[in-house]
């Protein structure tokens, strides 16, 4: 189990249903080039907390994401990043700063909260 967002390089309607009912069909996209912002995204992220796929196997218990190499989630219109449950309380906070502060909004499916820039 995982703790998901979308992360996305636009504004997303401030009624979570309208964000999910806009963003949960872009997830399913497929894209041939990551958009740059995203690329800069991703690049930020793993140097605060290091993708799993450059972990070794003695670290990959203490990094954040559920899943790797985390670049592969940035491959969509609508990228959706996972935290370890256990780490989502140390990472979320800095992550969705970091997005917002980039100009990207999230959408945060379990708290059920739209965050704009």
């Amino acid at each position: 189990m995982s703790y998901n967002i979308a992360v996305v390089n636009f504004k997303l309607p401030e009624n979570f249903d309208e964000a999910v009912n806009l963003v949960n069909p872009m997830t399913d996209i497929d894209v041939t080039q990551i958009e740059s912002i995203y690329k800069e995204f991703h690049d930020e992220a793993t140097k605060i907390f290091p993708c799993l796929s450059s972990l070794s196997d003695d670290e990959i218990d203490d990094g954040v994401w559920c899943d790797g190499p985390l670049i592969n989630n940035f491959t969509v219109k609508a990228p959706v990043i996972g935290f370890s449950y256990s780490k989502v309380e140390e990472a979320l906070p800095v992550i969705g700063n970091l997005a917002l502060d980039m100009g990207l909004s999230i959408l945060d499916w379990q708290a059920g909260k739209v965050y704009n820039p």
